[in-house]
């Protein structure tokens, strides 16, 4: 499992299937960058502004598109609290402790403005009632 003899192979992560992976040696003190030598450890090499040794950074270049996918899947994954009316008591504690002022007690009843609303869901924890889900 460990060691030389392990079935992933030695280096498994920085193996040549990965394409989009850059290593590059890197002086801690002024960042100065040289690309990284196969076989040549970087703490073996020395900055030549600094005289310090190098440290070795692997640098992944993720494509836009799939940061941009996994905010778009995470952007909508509460739903807006919802007030059962029925059960309101119009007490005001979710509007005395929501942090956007999203809340208001209309005719003794939660209201809540979802162009306001962050989804922090405050006032689904503070209602006595458990009015609002």
């Amino acid at each position: 499992m460990f060691g030389r003899n392990n079935r992933h192979g030695r280096n498994s992560f920085r193996g040549s299937s990965l394409e989009n992976v850059d290593d590059i040696c890197v002086c801690p003190s002024c960042g100065y960058a040289v690309e990284h030598e196969r076989g040549v450890p970087c703490n073996t090499l020395l900055c030549p502004k600094c005289d310090c040794h190098l440290v070795r950074k692997i640098v992944l270049e993720i494509p836009e598109d799939t940061v941009l996918r996994k905010k778009e899947n995470k952007k909508d994954t509460k739903p807006f609290p919802k007030v059962n009316s029925e059960l309101c008591m119009g007490c005001g504690e979710c509007e005395a402790i929501c942090p956007t002022s999203a809340i208001s007690i209309v005719d003794g009843v939660a209201f809540i403005d979802e162009s306001k609303c962050r989804k922090c869901r405050l006032c689904v924890t503070v209602c006595p009632s458990e009015a609002i889900s």
